[in-house]
């Protein structure tokens, strides 16, 4: 399974240049704080984008290769949730929003 992350460029370069893993959940809010870290399926990214990062210009969209993470997905109330930090290596894609 595929599933899209949003995150704050910065945030995701930061996590990059220290060799990660990745531990944002979501807008100012931190795996550690939320428990997971929330993403969306392809067609939910735009209403996500704009629920949660209206405005902003400095968002990237991660896509993530499931069986790369290591970790359990769940998808609840409609979305996948990883239940772990994120590997550096299951991303497969990076792009602006």
């Amino acid at each position: 399974m595929v599933i899209k992350h949003l995150a704050v460029a910065a945030e995701w370069e930061e996590a990059v240049a220290g060799g990660g893993p990745y531990r944002r959940s979501t807008l100012g809010r931190s795996l550690d704080e939320v428990g997971f870290i929330h993403c969306s399926f392809d067609e939910q990214v735009a209403a996500t984008a704009s629920l949660i990062y209206a405005g902003r210009d400095d968002v990237v969209v991660l896509t993530i290769d499931e069986a790369r993470l290591g970790c359990e997905v769940r998808v609840e109330d409609g979305f996948p949730h990883i239940y772990g930090p994120l590997r550096l290596e299951a991303v497969v894609e990076v792009s602006r929003l």
